[in-house]
C-alpha cells in the first residue's frame, strides 16, 4: 500500500512540476529533463509514468476535466441551467489558470492527432443529462436531443476558447462564455422547433 502511495505522489508531483514549467517557460522550451530535474527525480522516473511530455499534458488536462465533472455532480445545486453554467465556469476558470499558452499546447495536442480526441466523453454524458432533465421539467422546448444540445454547448465553449487564446476578446473568458451559454439557455427555453 504504501509502494502505490508513493507512486502517486510521484506521478502527481511530475504533473505539477511539469504544469509549473510549461507555464513559466512555455510547452515546447520544456524538456523532460527539466521537468526531472526540477521534480528531483531520475529522468528514467518520469518515462515510467509517461511516454512523452504530450502525455504529461495530457494527463493534467484529463485530471482537471475529471475533478470538475465530480464537483458538479456532487455540487448541491439541482436546477439544470445553473448546472450548466457552473460546468463551463468551472471549465474556463480552469483555462485561465493554466494560461493561454498550456491551454493552446493542450488543444495542438489534441487536434494534430488524429486517432486521438479530447478526453470529453464524461463532459458530454453528463451535459446530455442536464439537458434531458431541462427537457423533462420542461424548461428546454426545442427538439434537438439532448445529445445534439450537449454538442452544440462544447461548440459553443471551443469558439470561446478559440478567441480567448487569440486575445480577440476584451473580456475574461468566463464571463464571455457564460454569456454565451446563457443565450444559448435562453434560446432552448424560448424556442421551440
Amino acid at each position: 500500500m504504501k509502494r502505490e502511495k508513493q507512486k502517486k505522489q510521484t506521478r502527481i508531483l511530475l504533473q505539477q512540476t511539469a504544469l509549473r514549467l510549461f507555464q513559466k517557460q512555455g510547452y515546447e522550451q520544456t524538456t523532460v529533463l527539466q521537468i526531472t530535474s526540477e521534480a528531483g527525480v531520475a529522468k528514467g522516473t518520469f518515462f515510467n509514468y509517461f511516454r512523452t511530455k504530450e502525455e504529461v499534458l495530457q494527463s493534467v488536462f484529463s485530471t482537471h476535466v475529471e475533478r470538475i465533472c465530480k464537483r458538479v455532480q456532487e455540487s448541491e445545486e439541482r436546477m439544470w441551467h445553473r448546472q450548466i453554467e457552473q460546468l463551463f465556469y468551472e471549465l474556463t476558470t480552469m483555462h485561465e489558470k493554466l494560461g493561454k499558452e498550456v491551454t493552446k499546447s493542450m488543444v495542438h495536442i489534441y487536434t494534430g492527432k488524429q486517432q486521438e480526441t479530447l478526453p470529453f466523453t464524461p463532459f458530454i454524458h453528463m451535459l446530455t443529462n442536464i439537458f434531458e432533465e431541462g427537457k423533462r421539467c420542461g424548461d428546454i422546448r426545442t427538439k434537438q436531443s439532448s445529445e445534439t444540445l450537449s454538442l452544440i454547448a462544447l461548440q459553443l465553449y471551443f469558439g470561446a476558447l478559440k478567441l480567448w487564446m487569440f486575445s480577440h476578446l476584451s473580456e475574461p473568458l468566463s464571463t464571455f462564455t457564460i454569456d454565451t451559454i446563457t443565450m444559448f439557455i435562453d434560446y432552448m427555453k424560448k424556442e421551440g422547433d
